[in-house]
């Protein structure tokens, strides 16, 4: 390993354009005169075969791509993970883009307190063991929060070919041994797509997401974890219940489907959802789904809130991406 950089930025990347890679890229340039790091771009398969060749034409030596078989976005994250040589990694989506001004506080906090996770975003300052914040607060599922050192990547790794492998990965690595900092400001900027993935209603890919989501919960439920981190990671299953329900709620306009993949999640144990306190809305999900047929008359009121809150979600990154654009340069 390069002892020299201090950051690997991992972009995967499948058939997403070119203007918006590049906006991504963008985002990223002013990191040239403020740390050393590399990015790693790794083309997932993509239906056309240019990105390598783009990345090539910005003649960037901070820029590396590959291209490899399509192994879904966490199949990819690994092959950046083998290639990268940073003390921390990171990831970036390719639709996607960071803001300067957050990230270079995120770049102290990483040179000046050495935590083994920086995770951003949160509501509130923590400073302690990863493990014993999932036992009493929730966790940001998605790996594009964290800034991780590479000592805990030795066999962490993503699983290829699944949904929502971004929610097994967060949860195992608040599993290790690893100090944590958690900061009350994000300098992510999520680009909302209603034709994403984890947006996408076709009911091929509604079913396959559940299936993979009941995959994840089972293989976690499995782990051998000693006391008092399973009390952690009962926590954690039991809001990742929670959030497979809603999401089912929104997602399925069948009763059928909806009936079906209650029972496979009662098979897991964790439905009906154990009445434990996890919170205000988990105790509001746990209270009133408890009857399948009454949870799957709920959908359309889920279906609604999810409406206003992507609507929402939308309406801030837009700002956040002309906030972006029209920014000045960084003060380096």
């Amino acid at each position: 390993m390069n002892e020299e950089i201090l950051l690997s930025i991992i972009v995967p990347c499948y058939n997403v354009p070119l203007p918006q890679l590049r906006q991504c890229l963008d985002s990223l340039e002013f990191l040239d005169k403020v740390v050393t790091h590399e990015v790693w771009i790794i083309d997932d398969g993509s239906t056309k075969d240019e990105v390598v060749a783009y990345i090539e034409s910005r003649h960037n030596p901070h820029l590396h791509a590959l291209r490899q078989e399509n192994m879904g976005c966490g199949g990819a994250r690994n092959t950046g993970i083998e290639h990268s040589r940073g003390e921390y990694v990171t990831f970036v989506d390719a639709d996607d883009f960071i803001y300067y001004g957050p990230y270079i506080e995120l770049l102290k906090i990483l040179r000046e307190k050495q935590p083994d996770i920086l995770a951003q975003g949160y509501s509130m300052r923590y400073e302690g063991a990863a493990t014993n914040f999932m036992m009493n607060y929730d966790i940001h599922p998605s790996a594009c929060s964290y800034f991780i050192h590479r000592s805990l990547l030795t066999k962490l790794r993503f699983t290829p070919h699944i949904y929502h492998e971004d929610e097994e990965f967060s949860t195992k690595l608040h599993l290790l041994r690893a100090h944590l900092i958690t900061v009350p400001f994000s300098a992510y900027f999520y680009r909302y797509e209603s034709t994403s993935i984890t947006h996408n209603t076709e009911r091929t890919h509604v079913l396959k997401r559940f299936e993979d989501f009941r995959t994840i919960l089972h293989g976690l439920q499995s782990l051998d974890v000693p006391s008092p981190h399973d009390l952690a990671l009962q926590r954690r299953l039991d809001i990742m219940a929670m959030c497979y329900i809603l999401t089912l709620l929104r997602d399925s306009a069948s009763r059928a489907d909806t009936l079906f993949a209650l029972k496979k999640l009662a098979e897991l144990r964790l439905y009906p959802l154990p009445l434990r306190w996890r919170g205000l809305r988990y105790a509001a999900v746990a209270l009133t789904t408890r009857i399948p047929t009454v949870a799957h008359l709920l959908s359309p009121l889920v279906k609604l809130l999810f409406k206003i809150q992507d609507a929402s979600a939308e309406k801030r990154a837009f700002a956040a991406h002309a906030y972006l654009v029209n920014a000045d340069e960084p003060e380096v």
